[in-house]
């Protein structure tokens, strides 16, 4: 608490110098406005300009604040213009401070460096004695004359308020840290009461329970139940029930992973050979799909031949119906030429008798006829001959007519047999068409037979990989049990609560326990 008294006087004294600063700042901001003032009156032709600057000056010399201890001085790079201990128009030059210092040219030089103001430090006497004094004065240039307007602080001013600031925070200091040292005793006695012992003592049993030792209880307080040792005894208790619970469940989840990790290969290998059989079945199933397909189409080709054979059966029956007909027509034709060939054979048959009767009446006419019967007897030859040919034109006509009968017959039978073919070529072309048809339907109940298998083995292979992911799942929960086996084994807890789980011997267990240092009960003898 005192370095933070004397680091807060020592932050006040820096604060209190800044306030300076920014106050002599202010000040000499003030003592220009004036200055500015005036000028702008001599601007205006309102005074001369000498009469101006002595009017600023006597305003700058008369000018005080900080009760009455603080005031202004002006120059220029010539003369002292205004100053309260220092005679106006006193060369710059011939001037001198105590030490011997050009003081107002210094100033000036630093202004002119530093550009238009400047902090310069120097002795001065203080106005309440004659010791000399360190100060810091503020100068500041007024361009349009050509003056340098200053005004300072002491540093023993300052010095005194900080000496003054630091009794302040020592009385106050001395008010506020004893009652505050009597609450802290007050507090690290609670402290210690709510710990339940030092509080090294409760670090070295948190950093045996951190490091596994749980089978250890700390020495507690007759009758203590609510301190921070009794809690984190009754922490280490549900610790090691968990653990050994942890532990427990641990070997359980790593036995039933082994079983499941055993189950999913087993399974994983009768999903491969299914799959591997539906992926015979696939090949198979196409392979049919492709049988039956091309026996759609050769029967859809027999039934589009048959169609034709069909068609043509149908066009050879009317062409033998024709053939019947012109057959009909041919033996009425040969029954006509049969009654133009009787007719013949009568006119053969009335001209011969008709020759033979010339042939009578030109004997009786003797040598007049003899010409005569020479024609009678010649007609009478011819009309013999067309009678020989027209029985010989009747008999072949007469067997036209037979053969054309048989051939009518035989062609009309002929018809008979391709009506007949046709009916049957159109009944095995619906046969044909119905086979067709089942062969098309077939072969698409086949091939979303096929689709069904394939999907069925795509889905096989999936369940291989989930089973295989599985078994993968299994293998890594056997391994996860098995770290945190190795985890929880690192806990040593009594046999009671988590079994054969311990790192270190029965024998060293069993006598171990947390040991109180003797620093820890010469600290609390001393609280008590």
């Amino acid at each position: 608490m005192l370095v933070l008294m004397f680091w807060s006087a020592w932050l006040t004294r820096s604060v209190l110098f800044e306030e300076r600063k920014a106050k002599v700042e202010s000040q000499i901001e003030i003592a220009r406005s004036v200055i500015r003032d005036v000028a702008a009156q001599v601007q205006r032709g309102g005074m001369s300009l000498e009469g101006g600057q002595l009017y600023a000056s006597e305003l700058i010399k008369s000018m005080r604040y900080d009760d009455g201890r603080g005031y202004f001085f002006v120059f220029d790079d010539s003369f002292v213009v205004a100053h309260p201990t220092i005679p106006a128009s006193t060369p710059v030059e011939d001037f001198k401070d105590a030490d011997g210092r050009q003081l107002f040219v210094e100033m000036a030089e630093a202004v002119k460096k530093a550009g238009d103001r400047a902090f310069v430090d120097y002795r001065w006497a203080h106005s309440s004695g004659a010791e000399l004094e360190n100060k810091r004065s503020y100068v500041r240039a007024f361009e349009p004359w050509g003056w340098y307007i200053g005004t300072g602080t002491y540093i023993a001013d300052i010095n005194q308020m900080f000496m003054k600031r630091l009794l302040q925070s020592g009385f106050g200091l001395l008010l506020v840290g004893l009652p505050l040292t009597l609450l802290m005793g007050w507090v690290i006695r609670d402290l210690l009461r709510r710990l339940g012992g030092d509080p090294r003592y409760a670090v070295a049993v948190a950093r045996q329970i951190a490091e596994g030792e749980l089978n250890q209880a700390p020495i507690l307080q007759p009758g203590d139940t609510q301190s921070l040792l009794a809690e984190m005894n009754r922490m280490r208790e549900s610790l090691a029930r968990t653990i050994g619970d942890i532990s427990q469940s641990a070997h359980e989840v790593q036995d039933e992973a082994h079983a499941i990790s055993s189950s999913n290969a087993e399974l994983a290998a009768r999903t491969e050979q299914q799959a591997a059989a539906l992926a015979e079945t696939a090949s198979t199933m196409e392979q049919l799909t492709a049988t039956v397909r091309q026996n759609a189409e050769s029967a859809d080709q027999a039934r589009r031949l048959a169609s034709n054979c069909a068609e043509n059966a149908r066009k050879g029956g009317t062409a033998m119906e024709q053939v019947v007909d012109a057959m009909l027509a041919i033996q009425s034709s040969a029954s006509q030429m049969s009654s133009i060939v009787d007719t013949i054979d009568s006119i053969a048959f009335q001209t011969n008798i008709l020759a033979l009767n010339a042939s009578v009446e030109a004997a009786r006419a003797g040598e007049q006829g003899r010409g005569f019967a020479v024609v009678a007897g010649e007609v009478r030859k011819l009309a013999s001959r067309s009678a020989s040919a027209a029985h010989e034109i009747k008999g072949l006509i007469d067997g036209s007519g037979g053969q054309v009968r048989t051939g009518n017959e035989r062609v009309r039978q002929t018809g008979e047999v391709i009506r007949s073919m046709v009916t049957d070529m159109g009944r095995l072309n619906t046969l044909i068409g119905e086979i067709s048809s089942a062969s098309a339907e077939q072969s698409s109940g086949i091939e979303q037979i096929s689709v069904a298998v394939a999907q069925m083995d795509q889905m096989t292979q999936r369940n291989a990989g989930m089973v295989q992911d599985g078994a993968h799942a299994a293998q890594r929960l056997s391994q996860q049990s098995v770290r945190l086996n190795q985890h929880v084994v690192r806990f040593v807890i009594d046999d009671s609560s988590g079994g054969e789980r311990s790192r270190v011997p029965a024998s060293e267990r069993g006598s171990a326990s947390f040991e109180r240092p003797a620093h820890a009960e010469q600290s609390e003898a001393a609280w008590v």
